[in-house]
């Protein structure tokens, strides 16, 4: 079974729920797991926040309102 996309970030950020990536770091991290356009998509709301980096909660957030 495909781990969800909020799995998959949570494997990214690991046990540090503090962290903040900015979107080359998640860019990376997701490459590999989530389809080019989504991710695309992903990185691209993850810009438009306006914050350098953002935290598991936004970054979960952004990418589960992508469809």
């Amino acid at each position: 079974m495909e781990p969800t996309p909020s799995e998959l970030l949570a494997d990214l950020y690991g046990h540090d729920q503090d962290a903040h990536f900015d979107s080359k770091q998640l860019r990376d991290g997701m490459a590999h797991q989530i389809p080019p356009a989504q991710l695309d998509k992903f990185i691209a709301a993850v810009e438009e926040t306006g914050d350098s980096t953002v935290d598991l909660e936004t970054a979960t957030s952004l990418l589960n309102g992508i469809h």
